[in-house]
């Protein structure tokens, strides 16, 4: 589910291997991400399944919601884990919970069963989102990093809308069975990969050269060019500067450097979650209702989907060449306008204004809201935080941000509903509005560039 230039030289395509190979883990996440609303008509009409009738809406809730303990948990875990054994035999054992989600839905036969099987499926998820960016930033070349980095949204925007297509024409029993597929394939594809160079280059630095021919296409030491020499000499540098300090200590979280990455990385998590767009995802069919549209619920899923994953190839076809902060920028711009075009629609309407002649007005800032963010606030944020951040703490700077995403997403999709309630849905997207204006000055005060810059250059920016 990606797109790649045909002709791609020998040292890239490796690395482009790696990064497709590994990412078909966060392709079967975004499949289970939205495996419930692709799955609800099964659900909540089909007593055959569970022995205790149709699921409540309720317990669908409680399914749903099953998936983001475990992401706490799996980003907690794996986390350490991959400091401990290296990314790759990490992420690889990150497929067995996927696997067990598979496997376990076509036999539950009540809602403990499938809240499990969320939970296992989750606490893959949370390895996704904290191994995969920091494995991709270690391997990549610097004119690279973020197109492969942006596979990750990619894939993970492919699985939600395969979820709803397959949803939308099969079973969800079916639909599990084909989709045990992926983490089987991603098992056999990505066992070829090394692990990545800077993760060896602490413990064995022939392994880290071996790996790092890999990865750029180079086969003999006759074949190196300058380039990868000075490539080497960095990675090998960087950690024999750290004799005897294998381990972290609190000073290498205090640093200056530390510091400011850890601050611009926890502003970029607040503006992924804060911006509204994902919470908006649960209201999408009330906005097609609202709107006058007559298309079936699922169909609308699609169609949203599809928009969505348009905005993120559109993310990773430029994101080389506009740069990370401008993409940002301009994804959060448009947030901004979405949503504040929407909110004047629902006041003026609940102020008795005729709006009828502007009754598409809500679908179409709803499309440009979801456009704008997976474009960039929700796709280019991860590798820009691996990437800003010092190798030393990388991992685990990384999984501390993933672990407050998901408490946030946690919290803010429990306290939307009750928003729009409280405020109406006009105040709770002037307030998303608000929250969007102050992400866009904060972006583009202290949020550095990272096109085309090495990670030590990145550094030296801070």
């Amino acid at each position: 589910m990606v797109f790649i230039n045909v002709g791609l030289s020998k040292c890239y395509w490796n690395q482009y291997f790696a990064a497709i190979s590994v990412n078909l883990l966060s392709l079967s996440y975004g499949c289970v991400y939205s495996w419930t609303s692709a799955s609800y008509v099964y659900l909540l009409e089909d007593s055959r399944q569970f022995e205790t009738g149709v699921l409540t809406k309720e317990q669908l809730g409680w399914v749903t919601a099953a998936a983001f303990p475990g992401s706490f948990v799996g980003a907690l875990f794996f986390g350490w884990l991959a400091d401990k054994i290296g990314r790759k035999r990490c992420l690889l054992l990150a497929a067995l919970p996927m696997l067990t989600h598979w496997l376990i839905i076509p036999f539950a036969r009540n809602p403990f069963q499938l809240a499990v099987a969320r939970f296992f499926a989750g606490t893959a998820g949370g390895c996704c989102f904290t191994v995969i960016p920091v494995y991709i930033t270690e391997l990549a070349q610097d004119r690279l990093r973020s197109t492969l980095g942006m596979i990750f949204a990619l894939n993970l925007g492919a699985g939600i809308l395969l979820i709803n297509i397959l949803g939308y024409f099969m079973h969800y029993i079916t639909v599990a069975w084909i989709l045990i597929v992926i983490p089987l394939a991603f098992l056999v594809c990505f066992s070829f990969n090394p692990e990545s160079p800077q993760y060896l280059a602490q413990h064995n630095k022939e392994k880290a050269e071996r790996s790092l021919r890999y990865y750029r296409g180079i086969s003999s030491s006759g074949d190196a060019n300058e380039e990868f020499q000075q490539e080497l000499s960095r990675l090998c540098k960087s950690e024999e500067e750290k004799p005897g300090k294998p381990q972290l200590c609190w000073h290498d979280f205090t640093t200056r450097k530390a510091r400011k990455a850890y601050l611009i990385g926890l502003g970029l998590v607040l503006a992924n979650q804060f911006n509204g767009s994902l919470a908006m995802q649960n209201y999408m069919t009330f906005i097609f209702a609202e709107a006058g549209s007559n298309l079936p619920p699922m169909l609308s899923a699609i169609i949203v989907s599809a928009i969505q994953l348009t905005g993120t190839c559109s993310s990773t076809h430029f994101v080389e060449r506009a740069g990370r902060k401008t993409l940002l920028l301009i994804s959060i711009s448009g947030i901004f306008l979405g949503e504040s075009a929407m909110a004047s629609y629902y006041f003026l309407t609940s102020k008795g204004y005729d709006t009828s002649m502007f009754n598409w007005l809500p679908i179409a800032s709803f499309s440009l809201i979801q456009f704008s963010a997976n474009s960039g606030i929700l796709s280019v944020i991860f590798p820009v935080i691996a990437e800003l951040t010092p190798p030393k703490i990388r991992s685990t700077v990384v999984r501390v941000q993933m672990i407050t995403m998901f408490l946030l997403a946690s919290v803010i999709t429990k306290i939307f509903p009750y928003l729009t309630v409280t405020l109406g849905m006009p105040g709770t997207l002037f307030i998303c509005a608000g929250f969007s204006f102050a992400f866009i000055v904060f972006i583009a005060i202290f949020v550095p560039e990272t096109k085309g810059k090495t990670i030590e250059a990145i550094q030296d920016s801070l």
